[in-house]
């Protein structure tokens, strides 16, 4: 089986909260694994300059839906 592509929210330790744009701190990721959904995350924060060093280290992540038909995720992710 091809690894299949997982939708992930991941959640950090700073930059969860905003209320005059997105927190940053708080990202939806599509990735094969837990690891590359968390450095999209970081790479991206990282090249833009986004929070502190300390506000971008990862809290959780969560896996939300699974593009397979048979997941035991309980959400299948459609991709287009």
């Amino acid at each position: 089986m091809k690894d299949s592509k997982k939708l992930y929210r991941i959640t950090l330790k700073g930059m969860t909260y905003n209320s005059t744009g997105v927190a940053h701190g708080i990202s939806y990721v599509i990735a094969t694994s837990t690891d590359g959904a968390y450095a999209k995350v970081r790479d991206f924060l990282d090249t833009n300059g986004f929070g502190f060093q300390r506000e971008r280290e990862l809290d959780k992540i969560e896996l939300v839906a699974e593009d397979y038909p048979y997941t035991d995720v309980g959400c299948m992710l459609h991709l287009q």
